[in-house]
């Protein structure tokens, strides 16, 4: 039985090597619980999410690729990880998962490089491994990583059981920044297994954005003080207007005012005419003729107003 560990938080990939069986599906399952759980891809030659682990069936290779996110004390335990070889055979391999809750590796740190430059990365692994480091992708899985842009440089022992070991990427893009991880690397016959210890943060500082967010904000604050300078200034303009309008309407008022109280010079008759009496009502008048002149009858005249008893008889 192959022995394999792994620390509390960090990550942990398996590799189940089958070499003579790799178009046959593969699994791996948990023996404490009496593998009542086969946890396999489904699709092979596809990273497919089970649980709390994403596996890989490598039909190329004849690999079963397990990865373990983040790793919990539950996660310990006695694996098999086996091979469908048919409906009623199958071939397994045994290992042990034991849980470290080592404090002495950091688990996680932040890292920043500007565009262009050159980044070094510094990390400690247990002395007896094989160094490993690697990029996690879109779906969290970590990922060998070009060697072209990468150089290790292996440093000297802190301390009797670990040392610690650089990383450099030259060149670093906007594609570099991500989540990396530092860990080490166990191979036997069947079976490689990578410890990952510490996840480092890499962000990458672009100071062409940086230019152009500061020229948008500047430029963001100049148009909201001109437009709050327009807004005062209108405020203050129809202020102004009002009170101007407001003025001459109360001069308007007051020349009707005086107009009416003083009517001007009262207009004389000059004419030699009688003066005219104007009557509330309408005057009625109706004469009266006789064609024949021996007839006694008398002339008769009268006038009236109107809604009123006639004034005088002749």
């Amino acid at each position: 039985m192959y022995k394999v560990s792994g620390y509390s938080g960090g990550g942990l990939m398996i590799k189940c090597e089958h070499p003579q069986y790799k178009t046959k599906p593969k699994y791996i399952c948990k023996e404490s619980d009496g593998c009542s759980e086969r946890k396999s891809p489904g699709v092979q030659d596809e990273w497919m999410e089970n649980g709390d682990v994403s596996l890989y069936d490598d039909t190329r290779a004849g690999v079963l690729m397990v990865f373990f996110r983040e790793l919990k004390a539950a996660d310990a335990g006695t694996y098999r990880c086996g091979v469908n070889v048919s409906h009623y055979t199958e071939t397994f391999t045994e290992l042990q998962l034991n849980i470290k809750h080592d404090a002495k590796y950091p688990k996680s740190m932040t890292e920043s490089a500007h565009l262009g430059e050159e980044v070094s990365i510094s990390c400690q692994i247990p002395e007896e491994h094989k160094v490993n480091f690697c990029k996690a992708d879109d779906n969290h899985i970590c990922q060998n990583i070009s060697s072209s842009k990468v150089t290790q440089m292996n440093g000297s022992s802190e301390r009797n059981e670990e040392r610690v070991f650089t990383v450099s990427i030259s060149n670093v893009s906007v594609r570099d920044a991500g989540v990396y991880w530092c860990g080490a690397e166990t191979r036997d016959t069947y079976l490689t297994f990578i410890s990952l210890t510490t996840k480092i943060q890499l962000s990458i500082i672009n100071f062409s954005m940086i230019i152009i967010i500061g020229l948008c904000a500047l430029l963001m604050s100049l148009l909201l003080i001109s437009g709050f300078t327009l807004t005062v200034w209108k405020l203050r303009h129809e202020r102004r207007g009002d009170a101007w309008f407001g003025k001459k309407n109360t001069m308007s008022a007051d020349s009707r005012r005086d107009s009416l109280l003083d009517p001007g010079p009262a207009q004389t008759n000059t004419n030699d005419d009688p003066p005219t009496i104007v009557s509330d009502g309408v005057m009625y008048a109706a004469v009266r003729f006789q064609k024949n002149e021996e007839s006694d009858a008398t002339v008769k005249l009268s006038s009236f107003l109107s809604n009123s008893k006639p004034q005088k008889t002749v």
